[in-house]
């Protein structure tokens, strides 16, 4: 059950679509940055500073390429014991926050905004995230998404609750 009785809500101001079938991280970073940076790295120079390979990258790997040093981040790696809504709660204090599930297999999304029903229930509740392979605005239920929140290869990866939050 939700926690948030009320909107959240925190969106970037550009959201970039994955230039790679596998670059849905990089997409994701490029929008969280959009909203504090006038000048957003290109796909390109990020892939080719971090020699990203193709393939799945979650936050502790991101935290190793160091692309986010300089900004108050906090990573999933760190955090394996967090809540949904404390995720909220980061949008709250003006973090920016992507996620990583098994929808569309082993894939990061920009979350956008949480729409809880009045009495919490996440069977009612909707989420607002972007989908960088597609391009587009998804709307999709807060209990469909945490039965979908670790790694489409969890059983080997152990990835669960992945997420980075950042602001400047």
């Amino acid at each position: 059950v939700l926690e948030h009785r009320s909107v959240v809500t925190n969106n970037p101001r550009k959201l970039y679509p994955q230039e790679r079938d596998w670059t849905c991280s990089i997409a994701c970073i490029r929008s969280l940055l959009s909203g504090f940076l006038e000048q957003v790295p290109e796909e390109e120079s990020l892939v080719e500073a971090c020699r990203l390979q193709p393939g799945p990258h979650y936050s502790g790997d991101i935290k190793r390429y160091h692309l986010l040093d300089n900004y108050n981040t906090v990573y999933g790696c760190d955090h394996r014991d967090i809540t949904f809504d404390a995720l909220l709660d980061y949008m709250e204090q003006g973090y920016f926050v992507m996620v990583e599930s098994m929808i569309n297999y082993a894939h990061w999304m920009v979350l956008l905004g949480c729409y809880p029903a009045e009495d919490g229930d996440p069977e009612c509740s909707d989420l607002l995230l972007y989908d960088p392979y597609y391009n587009k605005v998804r709307l999709v239920l807060v209990d469909e998404f945490l039965a979908m929140w670790r790694d489409g290869d969890y059983e080997n990866t152990r990835v669960d609750k992945d997420f980075i939050a950042v602001k400047k």
